[in-house]
């Protein structure tokens, strides 16, 4: 094999960032499942590469080095022979690959310095093809090295370190942060941002939200201890000019777009950010999109054309490298993460139909999600819980309290009250306190707190926390919801569990606009949540000579048994 690559080969990283869960083999072999994608331009390659590298963490991310210098790297790369994928699947699509987990250097060398692997792709150079009789200019050794010199920013978004054998599980003594988004409308011909990923100020609109979260993740002590991204929706906009230029078939409208998301600022984001989760919502279809009841068609509903392209292109985009519970269509999911627990909702592909004669029957989430939800807020009561949710569940809107018919025209949970009244009561019935309910449609941040008990006074409430970022990048006023729709404060009763009579109260609205992102931290024993809004005015960066005081601070911990 490596006489074959002595004459004809070059050498480059991926598209995206490397993601990766580390996992057991049928066979039993520990092993780590990656993901990433290839360079279109590249077409198919001859081989996986793994270069052992130790990378000298700074501001900007570090540089990359040979874990042995002084060594030909041709005899420390870690070869595979590349696996073409299904015939339906082209180079820039989501590729997924395995390695053992022995393969990896320690974590950290002796001087405490950061060790993993790089990830490359060994191309046949069809150049070095035409020079019959020539050699060297292209041999495995001169391409590698040229891999390297291409520097550190061509290079970061493969480095690849070995995860804990229990990523997931509690870190004694420490907290767990996490970041919450949402929202990227993509960036347009003058929002282009050269520089963005080295200094956050040289991004453009487009591009600023996103700059900013790099350089807190990259540059600050906060963000490097952030482990977590969840992004609640619209990471991409299949409809981003309303139909007016939009692609008209699946590979340009859905799949390239979550490609270019991808290959962009977020592919910088640094292996301490370990996890990143995604729940799809309205505008990775079309603009609040939902189902439309057709007696005559399949299942008594209209789906729409390109729908299960699209919820195929949110399939295969998803970040997670290991195994997800479920199948296709499945979105919705669970996982522990640090010590909490997270349900990942669908909110949006299982909706059913809505009409005025069964508005307060339609439901937002199915049957199965409906069990498995109430399943997870039982079995994860000794830990905090977060539920993650395009839609917004509370406050509901202010024409919704004022005529009820008017949920017809709201994308959010009081859009559906069956299910809404029903998210409240399950978690009144489980005496579920403290649930953290996240989202991130509405395009403006903020936060509301809310108890639940009898409508008669005849029991304890329990409380939960509504938070919500705006989007990343959201450019038209007329997009953005404003305060004033909001119902906040308000009080309004509802049928619970066994038609008990239940009333929810929730608390004005405080509210953050602008771009930009959530950040909140749980402290170690799991009992209080912080909660900071980074915007342009005030940025969670490093060059604050004081951390702000949290914008919202919260109890946690678990309910009644």
């Amino acid at each position: 094999m490596r006489r074959h690559l002595q004459e004809l080969c070059s050498v480059f990283p991926p598209l995206h960032r490397v993601e990766r869960a580390r996992a057991r083999s049928e066979t039993g072999v520990d092993e780590v499942r990656v993901l990433t994608a290839l360079r279109p331009e590249r077409g198919w390659p001859r081989h996986w590469a793994w270069l052992p590298v130790r990378i000298d963490e700074d501001a900007e991310g570090g540089a990359l080095h040979p874990l042995v210098p002084d060594r030909p790297l041709e005899g420390q790369v870690l070869l595979q022979p590349f696996e073409h994928p299904d015939v339906a699947q082209l180079p820039g699509d989501a590729l997924r690959g395995a390695l053992p987990a022995d393969w990896f250097p320690p974590p950290r060398d002796e001087l405490g310095r950061r060790c993993g692997l790089l990830c490359l792709f060994v191309y046949a150079d069809l150049r070095q093809q035409q020079r019959e009789g020539e050699a060297g200019e292209a041999s495995l050794e001169e391409a590698l090295r040229l891999a390297l010199a291409s520097g550190p920013l061509a290079l970061r978004h493969a480095f690849t370190p070995l995860p804990p054998e229990d990523e997931a599980a509690a870190r004694p003594g420490e907290g767990l942060s996490l970041v919450l988004a949402a929202c990227q409308y993509p960036p347009q011909m003058l929002d282009v941002s050269p520089g963005a990923e080295r200094d956050p100020a040289r991004a453009g609109p487009g591009q600023a939200a996103l700059a900013r979260l790099l350089a807190f993740a990259r540059g600050t002590p906060q963000g490097r201890a952030t482990s977590l991204l969840l992004l609640a929706g619209d990471q991409i906009y299949a409809d981003a000019t309303g139909g007016l230029a939009d692609g008209r078939n699946s590979v340009d409208r859905y799949a390239r777009p979550y490609q270019q998301f991808k290959a962009g600022l977020v592919r910088h984001l640094p292996p301490s950010l370990a996890r990143i989760v995604h729940a799809p919502d309205d505008h990775e279809i079309v603009d609040n999109w939902e189902p439309v009841a057709d007696p005559a068609a399949l299942g008594g509903q209209r789906r729409g054309p390109l729908v299960d392209a699209a919820l195929a292109a949110a399939w295969a985009a998803r970040w997670e490298a290991g195994e997800r519970e479920g199948v296709h269509e499945h979105f919705w999911h669970r996982f522990d993460w640090r010590g909490a627990a997270f349900f990942i909702a669908d909110a949006r592909t299982e909706r059913e139909p809505r009409h005025v004669a069964r508005l307060n029957e339609a439901q937002m989430l199915g049957a199965a999600q409906r069990r498995a939800f109430e399943a997870w807020l039982a079995e994860r009561a000794d830990r905090p819980r977060f539920v993650l949710s395009g839609s917004l569940p509370l406050p509901r809107r202010r024409a919704t309290r004022e005529h009820p018919a008017s949920a017809l025209r709201s994308d959010a949970w009081d859009g559906y009250p069956a299910s809404l009244h029903w998210l409240l009561g399950t978690l009144w019935a489980q005496r579920a306190d403290n649930v953290v309910l996240l989202s991130g449609d509405e395009h403006r941040s903020g936060f509301v707190t809310a108890e639940i008990a009898p409508a008669d006074g005849s029991g304890p409430a329990v409380r939960l926390t509504s938070i919500h970022s705006s989007g990343l990048y959201t450019p038209w006023p007329f997009a953005v919801t404003r305060p004033g729709d909001f119902a906040a404060p308000e009080r309004f009763e509802f049928a619970g569990p066994g038609g008990q009579a239940l009333r929810c109260t929730v608390s004005a609205w405080t509210d953050f606009p602008g771009d930009g992102f959530a950040l909140l931290r749980c402290d170690a024993q799991g009992r209080r949540l912080e909660l900071w809004f980074d915007r342009a005015a005030r940025p969670l960066q490093a060059q604050q000579a004081v951390w702000p005081l949290p914008d919202g601070e919260f109890e946690l911990g678990a309910g009644e048994p």
